[in-house]
């Protein structure tokens, strides 16, 4: 059988065009490649025959997109610019300001980085050793540090501006790299010493942001438009499919197509007329929009067939008996800097012989209060064996759920404080609201337990990231509910 071998082309930010995407099935369709994978950082990736290593860098070098192929050294950028619209985001942060910085960058990142919105929940913050993270200043971004050999991690107290973050983080590659484990403190004087970078002192750190179950399949409304995502549970999709995505993204007006960091791809703008269309697509290619939570809340590296046996194995168990897991983000044998989950599973064998690891065990660990865009982890349970893995990570799963009734149930009976006599509108005292998706209906008089919305709480009264507990639909796809049996027995 003929020797393959890996490559991966980086998307900046987990953006490409329709055209390009289909420009890169194809070679890799005629090079040997069956399918495409989307790696965690927004990636694209896919093997080749090695007979044909030499001709495939011919022809890919001709489409002026990054990559490499065999030793992967470099990292793709990611980004939240797929949520804009379609979260609550920072106001001054648009997708053109995204793709200005994105731009910016004349050279492939040796270390990862991130440019995110603190806002938003959909993709993770602190994934990289240098993580932009949108300030409420505009055009200025906090920076956080974390240094997974030095097991070090902190903010930069400045804020530094949207046009330096290219050359700042060009600065901060070249440092690590000319230093063995330079330390943070270390690394922070050398910033200081050059007056380039447009400083701005920080008022304040962006709180880490609760997570909310993402819906990473289906189509979903926002403002007149839909968005679609395409899951696919073994992170294999056809170059068939890929193709069939490109000319419907063509034909639908869409100009740009979103990699996410959950084995999907996004497409937004999507108008009424043009959803059958697409849902004769996924029907012809048996895409499914309904997988259950346990499939899709998964971050690990589908190249790690470890990685794969482990979570086939959990989800065996989950499955049977019918778990509960959504909330929850797993990880299993993550990088270093990949330390967006809720419970992390790590394998590592007892000993090895002969060149090969025998025995393997297993260290859980999980986050704080199980938020994953929490960066430090706490240690639960070492040197488990796999057959007792599944019981440990579905004990945490009801730690979880545990928690969080403890949490609802303690601000319940927080006393309220002195009341603010604020004028409202009649309309945000009586009446209450429904998804446009599920047709869940949200009443004040109620709440809502599952998000943590106690009885009493207006719609207007709602934090922006209000998701439905049903569907996770935004809250600007809640419409105003008026009972009209009610209406007219009044």
């Amino acid at each position: 059988m003929p020797k393959r071998i890996s490559v991966e082309v980086y998307c900046k930010g987990g953006i490409i065009s329709p055209g390009t995407l289909r420009k890169i099935a194809m070679i890799a369709q005629q090079f040997g490649a069956e399918c495409l994978q989307l790696g965690t950082r927004q990636e694209i990736r896919f093997t080749i025959k090695e007979i044909f290593m030499a001709d495939f860098k011919i022809r890919f070098d001709l489409l002026s997109l990054s990559y490499s192929i065999g030793i992967h050294a470099h990292f793709n950028i990611v980004s939240s610019c797929l949520v804009k619209d379609i979260l609550q985001t920072k106001v001054w942060l648009t997708e053109g300001e995204y793709k200005d910085i994105l731009e910016s960058f004349d050279f492939q990142p040796r270390i990862a980085i991130n440019i995110t919105d603190p806002d938003q929940y959909a993709m993770p913050l602190f994934t990289g050793v240098l993580n932009f993270i949108a300030s409420t200043v505009e055009g200025y971004w906090n920076v956080y540090f974390s240094l997974p050999e030095q097991k070090e991690q902190g903010w930069l107290p400045v804020l530094i501006q949207s046009e330096k973050i290219s050359s700042f983080s060009m600065f901060v590659q070249t440092c690590i790299f000319a230093q063995d484990k330079i330390s943070l403190n270390e690394l922070m004087e050398e910033l200081y010493l050059l007056d380039t970078w447009n400083f701005k002192k920080v008022d304040a750190y962006p709180a880490i942001p609760d997570y909310h179950f993402f819906p990473v399949e289906g189509f979903h409304p926002y403002g007149s438009k839909h968005w679609l995502g395409i899951f696919n549970t073994h992170n294999e999709f056809s170059i068939s499919l890929i193709d069939a995505i490109c000319v419907e993204a063509l034909e639908s007006n869409i100009g740009t197509i979103y990699i996410s960091s959950w084995d999907s791809f996004l497409l937004k703008n999507i108008s009424t007329v043009r959803i059958p269309f697409w849902e004769q697509l996924l029907g012809l290619y048996d895409v499914s929009t309904g997988h259950a939570a346990h499939e899709l809340n998964w971050n690990m590296n589908e190249w790690n067939m470890n990685s794969n046996e482990v979570r086939s194995y959990v989800n065996d168990y989950f499955r049977v008996r019918d778990k509960r897991t959504e909330g929850l983000i797993l990880g299993v044998n993550n990088h270093p800097n990949d330390t967006f989950y809720s419970i992390k599973v790590v394998e590592e064998p007892l000993f090895t012989f002969l060149g090969k690891n025998c025995f393997p065990v297993y260290h859980i660990r999980y986050k704080e209060n199980f938020n994953p865009n929490n960066p430090v982890d706490v240690a639960f349970m070492d040197y488990v064996q796999k057959k007792n893995l599944p019981e440990f990570i579905s004990y945490l799963t009801e730690e979880y759920y545990t928690a969080k009734k403890a949490r609802f149930d303690k601000a319940l009976v927080t006393p309220a404080p002195a009341p603010v006599i604020v004028q409202k509108s009649k309309e945000a005292f009586e009446f209450s609201y429904q998804c446009s998706v599920c047709l869940t209906i949200y009443d004040p008089a109620y709440g809502d337990a599952d998000e943590g919305i106690v009885p009493g709480t207006s719609f207007d009264a709602l934090p922006q990231n209000y998701c439905c507990s049903i569907c996770s639909n935004s809250k600007k796809g809640f419409n105003l509910f008026i009972d009209t049996e009610t209406k007219h027995a009044s």
